[in-house]
């Protein structure tokens, strides 16, 4: 399949060193780099509506990028101005917020793949607590969460699968090979109570002694806090989610020869020797079985003397 961007090298090749380097960034890799977030207003917002985008935007400060401005963007009806903006900022991850009558205090959650809209939702914000509101916490901003997904609307309905995998994605967008207990400091609960209804919780994690091995565990409420209420969803036909979910082959791990792991993940691996003949292996011999040489190239062979086979003249010759 041919890119967006491979056509533009076509039909309007760079012409500086700097727009060549432009167009190979945004080219596809085998191990792609983190997403960025664009948060974004819509033509008219509310004061909820901004507080949620400005919440929103410090704990994805690490890796997003706040339009102040507002925009005369609908992303349901026409979604052209919304991925022309989302490719000049090289970003895949969006976050729209509008309000009106029809539609008060909205919040659109959506990704693309390959320059085109892959999935957005539509949510409508019913409560909102900031980031104010709560203690101080030692949390730093934009720090790595551990997510915790809590009902079976996430089994049941397909259509909620993909919301949850949207926010796996929104939310973890670093991958890590291994994590540090001392270091799991940030929980965000996503909980799924009705079919349209999702509650969003961030927990700042305290670990206490409790006289045993592992340590009491408390979770604070810290914020940001949301109930939202689904509206409507666009979610990408099964062909084009199977192309953005394909792995390429340089990035896949091969399965190696004679290396397996258990459940703890310790690895095990089967050694092959070839097959070996015992009477030729190099044998440590006592001292006392040791041969001498007469000296016409014959084996002396020492006899042991009994004592019931001393002759009587030893026996004499002794006293």
């Amino acid at each position: 399949m041919t890119t967006d961007n491979e056509i533009a090298k076509k039909v309007n090749p760079p012409k500086t060193r700097k727009g060549k380097k432009i167009l190979e960034s945004r080219e596809p890799l085998i191990v792609e780099n983190d997403k960025k977030t664009v948060i974004l207003k819509g033509a008219g917002t509310s004061g909820m509506i901004n507080d949620v985008l400005s919440d929103i935007f410090k704990i994805r400060r690490h890796n997003g990028v706040m339009m102040n401005q507002n925009n005369a963007i609908l992303p349901f009806e026409d979604s052209a101005p919304l991925t022309e903006m989302l490719k000049k900022k090289d970003a895949s991850l969006f976050v729209f917020g509008n309000h009106n009558k029809k539609r008060p205090h909205n919040l659109v959650f959506g990704r693309t793949f390959d320059g085109q809209i892959l999935d957005m939702i539509e949510f409508g914000v019913t409560s909102f607590k900031k980031l104010s509101q709560f203690k101080s916490t030692k949390v730093p901003l934009g720090a790595k969460p551990c997510l915790i997904f809590n009902g079976d609307v996430f089994e049941k309905f397909p259509d909620w699968g993909i919301i949850q995998n949207y926010f796996c994605d929104f939310f973890c967008t670093t991958k890590t090979s291994s994590i540090n207990l001392q270091g799991l400091e940030y929980v965000i609960s996503i909980s799924a109570v009705e079919p349209d209804t999702l509650l969003l919780r961030s927990y700042e994690v305290n670990m206490k002694k409790s006289g045993a091995d592992s340590p009491y565990v408390e979770l604070v409420e810290i914020g940001v806090s949301l109930d939202l209420k689904l509206r409507r969803t666009q979610l990408a036909p099964p062909d084009i989610r199977k192309q953005a979910m394909k792995v390429p082959k340089a990035a896949k791990i091969g399965k190696t020869k004679n290396i397996t792991h258990d459940m703890a993940g310790t690895k095990l691996a089967t050694v092959h020797m070839t097959k070996q003949n015992i009477t030729e292996m190099p044998q440590s011999k006592m001292k006392g079985s040791k041969r001498k040489d007469d000296g016409e190239g014959k084996v002396v062979k020492k006899k042991k003397v009994e004592s019931s086979e001393v002759s009587e003249d030893q026996v004499m010759d002794t006293s």
